[in-house]
């Protein structure tokens, strides 16, 4: 076989390859992945590329159907189960409401939690996670220790909404981007009780000065929640690309912003934890955005 030949086959049999590294890994299919790579291989030994038109979209089709596929209930069914309206603000006990109803649902139908990007379920899902459930401490009325009495209780929220989309008997969890945008929804939860603790240390009242003892268990918690994000983060194999990169700002714009109360020992804890995803992860947004934070820690 001439050289050019050869070389011909080779590029063809790279082009392929990374096209289908484009296309599968983002919709988490292994499977359908190798699969593909071995009819390349074939493809490419037997110089019968005609095949690749034919065979490849089959198993393309299939990853789209199976990213496709929502098990979640339509509003009204969600209704019926006495959840609230997704269309308001809720409050703690409208989240109580909803945890009961669902992990009840979860019992009987493991798939049928509200998902994003659903046209069923988003709506719900989104209401979960909105930090417009927080207005309350937009309100000039209330006094600052009421409202830190009020948010404690969302530290609670995000550590059920996290058990609720978390299978322990499952190594790969099949609520994966949901998961990812509740870590999200914790860190603004987590900022935000920051944002509040800042200002009752600087407040005169004395029930808000009684409070200001507790600025430091904040501190602790938003580290806890920042650390667990990042040692999740290292299994980039289990979550979208496209989602851990939306991670990674949320993560970064939040360590900027934080980080001058860091002591140095906090600081390389968190440089390592990022290290560790840098070397774990495909991404080169990831690995750039991280690089640049290690650099300024």
């Amino acid at each position: 076989m001439p050289a050019s030949v050869k070389v011909m086959h080779y590029y063809l049999f790279i082009s392929f390859f990374y096209f289908c590294l484009e296309i599968l890994l983002p919709c988490n299919n292994v499977d359908i992945f190798i699969k593909i790579l071995i009819i390349i291989i074939c493809i490419v030994m037997k110089r019968i590329y005609f095949l690749a038109i034919l065979i490849i979209p089959i198993f393309l089709g299939s990853c789209n159907v199976a990213n496709e596929t929502d098990h979640s209930l339509t509003l009204e069914a969600y209704r019926e189960l006495g959840i609230p309206d997704p269309g308001k603000v809720w409050n703690f006990q409208d989240y109580i409401t909803t945890f009961g109803a669902l992990l009840n649902l979860k019992l009987e139908k493991p798939y049928a939690l509200p998902v994003k990007n659903s046209r069923r379920s988003g709506e719900l899902f989104y209401r979960m996670i909105s930090l417009e459930n927080l207005s309350f401490l937009e309100d000039e009325s209330l006094p600052l220790h009421e409202k830190a009495h009020r948010i404690k209780g969302f530290v609670n929220v995000y550590n059920d909404l996290i058990e609720l989309y978390t299978n322990v008997l499952m190594k790969k969890q099949y609520y994966n981007p949901e998961l990812v945008e509740i870590w999200i929804f914790g860190l603004g939860v987590t900022q935000k009780m920051l944002d509040l603790a800042e200002k009752i240390n600087k407040s005169d009242v004395p029930a808000d000065r009684r409070m200001a003892s507790g600025y430091k268990s904040i501190q602790g918690i938003y580290l806890t929640g920042l650390m667990e994000v990042l040692r999740q983060q290292q299994y980039t194999s289990q979550y979208p690309v496209r989602d851990l990169e939306l991670l990674t700002d949320s993560l970064s714009i939040s360590v900027q912003r934080n980080m001058e109360w860091f002591d140095e020992d906090t600081s390389e804890q968190i440089k390592q934890a990022m290290r560790a995803v840098i070397d774990s992860t495909s991404s080169l947004k990831i690995k750039n955005d991280y690089l640049e934070l290690i650099e300024i820690l």
